[in-house]
């Protein structure tokens, strides 16, 4: 089992004292969203190192006139809460985030009505942790580089019990700052005939890749 709690706090308001996990969602799309959601939300990382997952955009250093920060933004389409996998290559990914409330929006519409299509063209996310021994950032799980984005579909153990959820009220992402998130749940089980490659790590040194997906027969693609 991975199970990924992050700091979803932090994940918006960094704190440069802390070192706990934090996790972006970095595209989503489908469900019969009319585009994928907006990559709205940019927020400062702790991450400071030379990032290899492809899917995010490249760190941009904060500026403020000639002066440069140290700490550097992304824009992603929400902060992770958590984020867990069962390791097999048919469980579903299970992820809880808190995206804005024009995005929430958008969901909301489409649970008001029955969904058309539980398909998800596009999921990516981004999640970074510290290794206390090296005291450096590492990236800890995202999809591997060369397919930076996965698709599958929603999971539906029953006709009326699809994985979808969106809070219907929202919370304020510091009790001193008055920005209201929207927590959206999802869990999505691989497409048909597609094979990813997930990168995972438990340190800086130590990292690994799992698959998630199988091909089947002829109507596997050929690579």
């Amino acid at each position: 089992m991975y199970n990924y709690s992050c700091d979803w706090k932090s994940g918006f308001v960094m704190d440069p004292l802390k070192k706990q996990r934090v996790g972006y969602l970095v595209d989503l799309n489908g469900f019969g969203l009319s585009a994928a959601l907006a990559k709205d939300i940019e927020v400062y990382t702790p991450f400071n190192e030379t990032k290899t997952y492809a899917g995010i955009e490249d760190l941009a250093p904060a500026t403020s006139g000639d002066e440069t920060s140290g700490a550097n933004k992304v824009k992603v389409v929400g902060v992770l809460d958590n984020f867990s996998w069962g390791g097999g290559v048919g469980d579903p990914i299970c992820i809880s985030a808190y995206i804005s409330s024009e995005n929430a929006n958008q969901v909301q519409i489409k649970q008001q009505t029955t969904l058309k299509t539980t398909v998800v063209k596009d999921l990516g996310w981004w999640i970074v942790n510290y290794d206390e021994e090296v005291k450096s950032w590492f990236e800890e799980a995202h999809p591997a580089s060369g397919t930076p984005k996965v698709a599958g579909q929603l999971n539906a153990p029953g006709k009326t019990d699809i994985r979808l959820a969106i809070a219907s009220e929202p919370v304020k992402v510091a009790p001193n700052i008055d920005v209201n998130v929207y927590n959206i749940y999802f869990e999505i089980v691989p497409a048909a005939n597609q094979a990813y490659d997930l990168k995972f790590a438990t340190s800086k040194s130590k990292k690994f890749v799992k698959g998630w997906g199988m091909k089947v027969g002829t109507l596997a693609k050929v690579e």
